[in-house]
């Protein structure tokens, strides 16, 4: 039995122009007034989720929600942090290092902003302010970062050929001692070891006492790929990547077709109602 619905936003339950569709909104409020849990799971932060938690009506105290691809843990209902895995300022130097070697631009992110640099020194600017996020930017010396600062991830969003090559140069020992995840093609999220969607929904499982296998989670990229292995029931879109498709027990219709409301009326056999929808 079901008891859990875990959902990504971006390339997921929103639509290309980062809408949220009647049917997709209509399907989760089925599945909500049936009693099962509705938990988006983002790599966005909080602030940048919350106009979606406001349409879908997830505001109780017994609604909460996943941010920074497992970084955190909220309440719904008012943002409090129940959990936090963070980047600290060794972190920061350590991939400020790294990432100016490879000449890749980069952007820290904690609770309230997006950070850019005042000038970037690559051959391909940054697209992750002007073409991907909703969070609000600000521009920063990153000199004047400090110890007293923390982050929750650290963002690279640019021209994807040029991404995958200089990777392929990165140091090796970094990738086992952070999570380095694809969020989209032309896009990486780096964040603490063991940060994940799945370990986050696990741990909030244990809160909620609902074991993964009475969940269903949907997803399209690679930062969804852990919850999507260790639900009950995995769903990816189809226009998720391959490597998620691959990994998952159903592949639903895109993200421009109302793909998650369909899986949650055929997976759970939710009668629709009586609004035109599919």
């Amino acid at each position: 039995m079901i008891r859990l619905i875990a959902v990504d936003l971006d390339g997921t339950l929103l639509a290309p122009d980062k809408s949220l569709s009647d049917h997709n909104r209509l399907a989760l409020h089925q599945a909500n007034a049936l009693g099962i849990k509705i938990v988006i799971c983002t790599g966005r932060p909080y602030l940048a989720a919350q106009p979606v938690l406001d349409q879908l009506g997830l505001k109780s105290a017994e609604d909460y929600l996943i941010t920074f691809n497992g970084g955190q843990i909220h309440r719904a209902s008012d943002g409090q942090v129940i959990y936090r895995q963070a980047l600290d300022f060794s972190d920061f130097l350590i991939w400020q290092k790294e990432l100016e070697r490879l000449q890749l631009p980069w952007h820290p992110v904690d609770e309230e902003w997006v950070y850019q640099a005042p000038k970037e020194d690559s051959p391909f600017p940054s697209i992750y302010v002007s073409q991907v996020t909703t969070a609000p930017a600000k521009t920063k010396d990153y000199q004047l970062f400090g110890p007293d600062n923390y982050f929750l991830k650290f963002v690279v969003a640019t021209d994807q050929e040029y991404l995958l090559q200089q990777l392929e140069q990165l140091k090796p020992e970094l990738a086992d001692q952070y999570a380095i995840v694809h969020s989209h093609p032309f896009q990486i999220e780096i964040s603490k070891a063991g940060v994940s969607k799945g370990n986050a929904l696990a741990r909030l499982g244990r809160r909620l006492q609902i074991p993964p296998e009475e969940m269903l989670t949907i997803g399209d990229q690679a930062n969804d790929a852990s919850m999507i292995k260790m639900a009950g029931i995995g769903v990816a879109m189809g226009n998720a990547a391959a490597e998620v498709k691959a990994q998952a027990d159903y592949v639903t219709a895109s993200n421009q077709d109302n793909g998650v409301a369909k899986a949650i009326y055929h997976l759970l056999n939710i009668r629709r109602g009586n609004h035109g929808i599919i």
